[in-house]
């Protein structure tokens, strides 16, 4: 190589590493001494997930109360959730919660094969007539008997447990309000 060439290859190594550690520093700016917008943001998923061997839930979540804010002590709750089976063929044999007096009922489609997902739709008609018009298999899961008060905000474990995956714990939360809230006129809302 001759000198001249040399130096041309030279000058472009010490370009590239310069633009590298440039491109670097000036990153590594952006968020020096900031937050973050990503520190702050939740996953769009909002409901409970786990998984056991190939067997995934996705979204759990109570459906919200048909009336009042709460699930009472005592009172049964409907859950919502995605099961989804990436393995060999399986079955949800069994629903329970430390915080029921009673293992949860389950009707409809229980049997998981390879490959399938199973659509617990609890209470929400729409959810269920959507799933249904897509051929999409469903189960109804309602816990019995709560122990206290369930109210928005607070998560609680539920146990799915499987024939051959066996056992994977959710934390379950009550889900969103699907009843449109009221209109306010603008005196209501403070208008003028």
């Amino acid at each position: 190589m001759s000198r001249p060439q040399h130096h041309k290859a030279a000058r472009l190594r010490l370009i590239s590493a310069a633009l590298g550690l440039g491109a670097v520093v000036a990153l590594g700016g952006c968020s020096a001494g900031q937050v973050t917008e990503t520190d702050t943001q939740v996953a769009a998923v909002n409901g409970g997930a786990g998984d056991v061997q190939e067997i995934a839930v996705r979204n759990a979540t109570f459906s919200f109360p048909a009336s009042g804010t709460l699930y009472p002590a005592g009172s049964s709750a409907p859950l919502q959730a995605v099961l989804t089976n990436e393995g060999a063929d399986d079955k949800l044999v069994e629903v329970t919660s430390p915080y029921t007096t009673a293992p949860a009922t389950v009707s409809g489609t229980t049997d998981l094969p390879s490959r399938t997902a199973l659509h617990a739709t609890g209470t929400n008609a729409e959810l269920k007539a959507q799933a249904e018009a897509t051929g999409a298999r469903t189960v109804q899961i309602t816990l019995n008997g709560f122990k206290q008060d369930i109210t928005p905000g607070v998560t609680i474990p539920v146990t799915f447990v499987f024939q051959n995956a066996g056992p994977v714990t959710v934390q379950v939360p009550i889900g969103e309000d699907e009843k449109p809230r009221p209109e306010l006129h603008d005196s209501e809302a403070g208008g003028h």
